[in-house]
């Protein structure tokens, strides 16, 4: 017996990792709880919760303000990488668990440390999670964490759609709007209409006569001294807040009217919009964007300017000026083929490509040094910033700097940092892009009539102002088509290719870049937009 009991199996290794070595977290989800020194209460009591169980705490983590709704805890991430690594840790310690997570995935979090052999105490509820009753009881308390959460989201979202059925705006103030009441309840907002918004009403009313593309009112807007960018514009354009309106997904199909001031009239921000009445039964639609009329507003009369429309006749499309002062008709595919010869005036050759692709980025480079040496400096201020404030709030909740201080240094540091991210804003780009937007240019320079009969709608209307930033001008007298101006850039390749052409050696002539393009210093990033999008962004012409 004495033998066969040297064979007999020995007893499983716990999961659970053993030792009085633990880690202890605090965490508030308020700044304004810092005058209530829960941080600190948090701190002592885990500390006497240790001492009388004889645990040792090797790190602390935590410490600052850090919502428990969500897992991407900045803070959080931190500790659990800490805990994963250091075998020596036995548990996390917190106040309470509602301290420690609020989440959905509050099991998923348990079940992940216990992997490792990692237990969760509390300061406050004392469990013994090595068993079922003790897990289930735990689980139970981190459910009704969320429930709680869930409970106050609902009532925070019912009285949130009360306050915008009664014409009250909850979001951030809209750009052209300062709220002078922005610390009292929406109830008591003040907007007022500030120089940002003065700007606006001036971009709306050209948005609305139509004589301009969204980049020319943009740029327009930018010399008058407004902070707006491309991207912002667009998105401006379509929202009804302008014309006195609230619309918003939690009153889904609803407008109501807001109390703030309307920068612009609703007629008016309906003709910027593009939006028409045609039966009061039915409401606004949108007018068709048509491939037959792809020139429309970027083809004007030559000598009077005169922007033209399009519309249908029997079967047949044809462009018209619009008014009555210089009445132009014309067969919409005459004038469609017209604008594509000019476009085959642009297609290369592709038996010298690399080389012009290597000569144009060269040139551009040239342009943009300046640029990305400053974008590098700003990026890693904001950096230094960020980490400053991290430091700062660390100071404070260990009592090194006061409230005041605490409150003066990080608005200073929080400002700071706005005021680069600001300057950075739309002109955010890196060589790499910038590389691969002007090899994308030079892709769509090879053959920009095979792109353009290609693309839809929007894409057509890209490309044309892309390549002619003022459109292209109808002679009604001699029935041609004429470029006022070119993007230089395509200039610029056209003139490279045309130049290696007649050298028969190979070799290109060195060119000077400041004659032959002048970059705009305002330049937006262009990831994920089509080629002549990310183009027109990254190499727009003054």
């Amino acid at each position: 017996m004495e033998l066969l009991l040297k064979m007999a199996k020995q007893q499983t290794k716990s999961k659970w990792r053993t030792g009085n070595t633990i880690v202890l977290y605090t965490r508030v989800s308020d700044s304004s709880q810092f005058d209530g020194t829960s941080l600190d209460t948090q701190k002592k009591d885990g500390e006497y919760f240790s001492s009388v169980r004889m645990l040792f705490i090797k790190e602390y983590f935590g410490a600052m303000v850090e919502s428990a709704k969500t897992d991407v805890r900045k803070e959080l991430k931190r500790m659990l990488n800490y805990v994963k690594k250091d075998l020596s840790i036995s548990a996390i310690l917190v106040y309470s668990y509602d301290r420690f997570s609020r989440s959905e995935h509050s099991a998923q979090f348990i079940m992940d440390l216990a992997k490792i052999g990692v237990k969760i105490l509390s300061v406050t509820q004392e469990i013994d999670v090595t068993t079922s009753s003790g897990r289930l009881h735990q689980k139970m308390l981190f459910a009704f964490g969320n429930y709680d959460n869930e409970l106050r989201r609902e009532k925070s979202v019912r009285g949130m759609v009360e306050n915008l059925q009664n014409g009250y705006w909850l979001g951030v103030v809209p750009f052209g709007y300062t709220n002078l009441r922005k610390k009292e309840r929406a109830k008591y907002h003040d907007y007022v209409i500030n120089k940002d918004g003065e700007i606006l009403r001036q971009g709306f009313k050209w948005k609305a006569e139509g004589k301009m593309n969204n980049l020319e009112i943009v740029e327009r807007m930018i010399k008058l001294g407004s902070a707006i960018n491309y991207k912002s514009f667009i998105r401006i354009l379509s929202n009804p807040f302008y014309c006195g309106y609230i619309s918003s997904s939690l009153i889904p199909g609803q407008m109501v009217k807001g109390h703030h001031p309307p920068l612009v009239s609703q007629e008016l921000f309906l003709r910027a919009n593009d939006i028409i009445s045609d039966n009061p039964h039915r409401g606004i639609s949108k007018k068709a964007k048509n491939l037959e009329i792809p020139l429309k507003s970027f083809l004007k009369t030559e000598s009077s300017e005169i922007p033209f429309t399009g519309y249908l006749k029997k079967g047949h499309f044809y462009y018209k000026t619009r008014g009555n002062s210089e009445p132009v008709n014309v067969r919409a595919d005459v004038l469609n083929g017209m604008f594509m010869q000019e476009l085959s005036k642009f297609a290369i050759e592709g038996e010298h490509l690399e080389k012009i692709k290597e000569e144009v980025c060269k040139l551009v480079f040239a342009k943009f040094q300046e640029q990305l040496n400053e974008m590098i400096v700003k990026k890693r201020k904001i950096t230094e910033l960020g980490d400053k404030m991290e430091q700062l709030e660390r100071r404070y909740v260990e009592n090194e700097i006061t409230r005041d201080l605490f409150d003066k240094y990080y608005a200073q540091y929080k400002k700071e940092q706005e005021v680069l991210q600001r300057e950075i804003g739309s002109a955010d780009f890196e060589s790499s892009n910038l590389e691969n937007a002007v090899k994308k240019g030079i892709e769509i320079a090879r053959n920009p009539l095979l792109l353009w009969t290609s693309s839809d709608y929007d894409d057509k209307q890209r490309l044309q102002y892309l390549m002619f930033p003022e459109g292209i001008r109808y002679n009604k007298l001699k029935k041609e088509v004429r470029t006022p101006r070119i993007n230089s850039i395509f200039s610029l390749i056209a003139d490279i290719a045309r130049v290696h052409d007649v050298n028969k050696k190979g070799h290109l002539i060195k060119s000077d870049p400041n004659s032959h393009f002048v970059v705009s210093p305002r330049i937006e990033p262009g990831s994920g937009a089509s080629e002549t999008l990310i183009l027109s962004i990254v190499l727009r012409d003054h």
